[in-house]
């Protein structure tokens, strides 16, 4: 009964302490504008392990463990970010002094990756969190790298593709010619600019605070913003007015029946249909058989979700549509991910438990576990060798951080409501908040008005002055009851992507198409404006990888 009451304890223990540092990783990437740049990253990550110690020290405190000694039950900590991965733990390391000593830490960043050789062919694939890749080494007997999402090139209309124009001379002589997608049919759908607006509080030059209303478009990975002075950016929440002439062209090229307009949506899809007919001219034909270890030589046959001679890059294939779970590649990328992980993690557990009395070990995670790893930003936190009577505790916890900057899922987009009825989206009103396949939303027939990432409707805290902090909200905040709590009543989002939705029918114990549930997120722009709101938040994305493109 003490054993039973004890690992129910440090189970708990252990719940509230990983729940702690993602919640502390959570709010600094929220309110942190440079959260994507990979040392600001690191300094979050930092935070959230000492959030992590703190909490679980004073969780532990009674019964006696100092934070040194907590610290030896904890073999490792795995941070998955968008296309890779951290461990923190305890690692044999190379001193100044040319000694080798263990010490703990963040081990180097590792990717998702895996080796493919085939004819003409070794390259390596990184892989995401969702359907972005970046192909490096020889394709076709030719040295290549490069990056970007993948779509299914049926699903494209190439005479869609409408494109603004403009020349402009910049401020040492030279020529430019831009071009731009603003408007691209996708699976039936024109995807077409759109105006976007979000509040800010800002502050002048007298220190007098302001909150308004303001257009917005992403550029260069970051938002310009238009009011009746010009275009700015908000700089540690202070409009810095925008000179840059290449910048203030694009924004006036953006800009027409007085309102600024994104183009991030049609040019997503635009970019990712370029790229998808390289990937599949080029590796369509390859499958797990031409996956290898890093080596180049021994081949992989281990993979936990086998694809076996199925194409993983064949985008012409309408059951592997790269944004649907059950795709072939979805499925080729989740064994990757899972088994680089897995490898490592295992490596790094076990080498902890040679310095150690106790051995450690890496657990066995539940098909559940992996799917939280393998689809969001997620911390495992592990604990281990706590004696118990004549035994140890060994457990683990796995939170999913599903409000980040690092990856966009398919369950990111929030949709807006017009509770108002009066058919404009105005952050003042009592507009709702939904997830996109809320059933109340869908059965009701509700007007849907506009599509933001989940992200953006969190609460912004400023810093006026030392001791003066004001919080806003960037977009509405009033969030529908019944579909953020009631998750599994809502449809299946795969469903709403393909623009058929399915009912569960108990007499039949099957999925049947719901006509009238299809026929509304198609004719009430439900499933464009969410298509829309996707794709330009996926492409909006901070994006460090300088061959990003075609």
């Amino acid at each position: 009964m003490i054993r039973f009451g004890l690992q129910t304890s440090y189970t708990r223990k252990l719940q509230t302490a990983t729940a702690d540092a993602i919640k502390s990783f959570q709010l600094n990437t929220i309110n942190n504008k440079y959260s994507t740049v990979s040392d600001s990253k690191i300094r979050d990550i930092e935070a959230s392990i000492s959030s992590f110690y703190n909490s679980l020290g004073t969780e532990l405190g009674a019964s006696g463990y100092t934070a040194e000694e907590l610290q030896s039950f904890i073999p490792a900590m795995v941070y998955t970010m968008y296309d890779g991965y951290y461990i923190y733990g305890e690692y044999w390391n190379e001193t100044l002094e040319g000694d080798y000593k263990y010490q703990y830490g963040l081990r180097p960043y590792i990717y998702y990756s895996c080796r493919y050789k085939s004819i003409n062919n070794d390259f390596i694939v990184n892989y995401t969190l969702d359907n972005t890749i970046t192909v490096y080494g020889i394709v076709n007997g030719t040295y290549v790298t490069k990056s970007g999402s993948l779509i299914l090139t049926d699903l494209i209309k190439e005479s869609s593709i409408q494109k603004k124009q403009y020349d402009y001379t910049d401020n040492v002589g030279n020529q430019h010619h831009c071009e731009y997608v603003v408007a691209i049919q996708y699976d039936g759908i024109t995807i077409e600019p759109e105006i976007l607006k979000e509040q800010l509080v800002t502050i002048n030059e007298d220190n007098v605070i302001d909150r308004q209303e303001y257009e917005y478009v992403t550029y260069s990975n970051r938002k310009i913003y238009k009011d009746n002075n010009g275009y700015f950016w908000n700089n540690k929440n202070k409009k810095q007015y925008i000179t840059d002439i290449e910048t203030l062209k694009f924004a006036e090229c953006m800009t027409w029946d007085g309102h600024l307009h994104s183009n991030s949506g049609a040019q997503y899809y635009a970019d990712a249909y370029e790229f998808s007919k390289w990937v599949n001219e080029h590796l369509g034909n390859i499958t797990q058989e031409n996956a290898y270890e890093a080596d180049g030589v021994t081949k992989i046959t281990n993979f936990a979700i086998t694809t076996k001679q199925e194409k993983i890059f064949d985008l012409t294939n309408e059951n592997n549509n790269p944004l649907i779970e059950e795709s072939t590649f979805n499925q080729n990328r989740m064994a990757v991910i899972r088994r680089t992980i897995e490898s490592n993690l295992a490596s790094a557990i076990a080498n902890y438990g040679a310095i150690a009395d106790y051995e450690f070990e890496m657990p066995l995670f539940t098909e559940e576990d992996w799917d939280k790893l393998l689809n969001n930003v997620s911390l495992a936190t592990f604990m281990q060798g706590i004696p118990i009577g004549t035994k140890y505790y060994n457990n683990y916890c796995i939170i999913t951080n599903d409000k980040n900057k690092e990856v966009v899922t398919t369950d990111s987009i929030y949709v807006i409501t017009d509770s108002n009825g009066n058919g404009v989206y105005d952050l003042d009103s009592l507009d709702e908040v939904h997830v996109a396949t809320c059933k109340k939303v869908i059965d009701e027939e509700e007007s849907v008005i506009a599509a933001y990432r989940n992200i953006d409707f969190e609460r912004q805290n400023v810093v006026i002055t030392e001791g003066d902090e004001r919080y806003f909200y960037p977009h509405a905040n009033e969030k529908c009851y019944h579909c953020m709590v009631s998750a599994a009543d809502n449809y299946d989002m795969n469903d709403l992507i393909a623009g058929t939705m399915k009912t569960y029918s108990k007499n039949t114990d099957t999925y049947e198409v719901n006509n009238k549930a299809t026929n509304y997120i198609n004719s009430s722009n439900l499933r464009k404006i969410y298509l829309t709101a996707l794709a330009r938040e996926k492409y909006d994305l901070y994006k460090t990888n300088a061959y990003f493109g075609t």
